[in-house]
């Protein structure tokens, strides 16, 4: 049965974000639909023998088929081409950023035991039906306050262990996205006439056929730049050893002949950053980046972002000057 609209459940769009332990292939619907009739037929069963055994079986089996691994909003790439960079622009860069943000206020759901707001709403439910259950056993007798908790234990208590959100973070990049914003405002301070902020992002399609970024750079492009002077490439590696760490450098490129190599020492940087010089038979290159041994220096924090850009920077501007046409 294909996914429907179901009153009070999540919609047909975003059914698929939920995953399963039990009867994995089930559909949504079917499996809501079994979900409650069983509650049903599991309450109407208990109703008539006044015994929590065997409507209970039902109740057990409703929890099990409705038992979520995980929710995930994270987008799944059907098809991604890391070569298909596209010139963006920083409101967009901004936006994924404010996307960050709301993600961030949707993982703290009160039925969700895996932040603070959600336990604190369990506790209080508990408390609820602890009273509830004491009332009941002064009122009606033991039988059917036990049965009460036990369906509450079953039915209501279990569904803060229900899965755990799985934040739709694509996390990696906003990483990316966070230096990025802070260098691009960074660069507004300092920045010389003709030098241009230009960011860019590789796209993927998801399965519906719509663009969304999974990776992003920026470069500083210059007016009235010799054509065979390419700019400044700022990239960001992710490092991952028990966390993501960002490596942060910046390459100047040129075309083979141009003569990068005679600069690469003309401008000072602090012990901590390096600059590299190579070429092959399509470019030359100066790489600006944090000096790293076995064990260190492979997460480039916020201010280390800002001198090695600053250093780029510098050189460019001096490559320039020496290359006026």
């Amino acid at each position: 049965m294909k996914n429907r609209r179901i009153p009070g459940f999540p919609s047909p769009e975003d059914q698929d974000t939920l995953q399963f332990y039990v009867l994995k292939s089930l559909s949504y619907t079917t499996r809501i639909l079994l979900y409650l009739g069983c509650i049903v037929v599991g309450f109407i069963v208990q109703i008539i023998t006044v015994s929590f055994w065997p409507g209970a079986i039902l109740l057990i089996f409703a929890s099990l088929i409705n038992l979520v691994k995980g929710y995930s909003i994270k987008p799944t790439p059907a098809y991604r081409d890391e070569s298909r960079w596209a010139s963006t622009s920083m409101e967009k860069v901004n936006q994924i950023n404010q996307i960050k943000e709301k993600i961030n206020i949707w993982d703290k759901d009160a039925m969700d035991i895996s932040n603070s707001i959600g336990c604190m709403f369990f506790g209080a439910v508990t408390i609820v039906l602890i009273s509830i259950f004491s009332i009941l056993i002064n009122e009606i007798g033991n039988t059917v306050a036990v049965i009460f908790i036990a369906d509450s234990f079953i039915l209501v208590l279990s569904l803060w262990f229900n899965g755990m959100r799985i934040k739709g973070h694509q996390g990696i990049l906003y990483i990316k996205t966070d230096i990025i914003v802070e260098l691009e405002k960074h660069f507004v301070k300092i920045k010389d006439e003709g030098e241009n902020f230009v960011p860019s992002m590789v796209l993927a399609k998801d399965k519906q056929g719509k663009d969304f970024p999974t990776d992003c750079r920026f470069n500083i492009l210059f007016d009235n730049a010799p054509a065979d002077f390419y700019g400044i490439l700022a990239q960001i590696n992710i490092n991952t050893v028990d966390a993501n760490y960002p490596y942060f450098y910046c390459v100047i490129t040129a075309n083979t002949g141009f003569g990068l190599g005679k600069y690469v020492r003309r401008v000072e940087t602090p012990r901590n950053i390096i600059t590299e010089y190579s070429q092959d038979g399509e470019a030359e290159v100066i790489v600006i980046r944090q000096r790293t041994t076995k064990n260190s220096g492979y997460h480039t924090k916020i201010n280390a972002c800002k001198s090695i850009f600053n250093i780029a920077l510098a050189l460019a501007r001096l490559i320039l000057e020496e290359n006026k046409q």
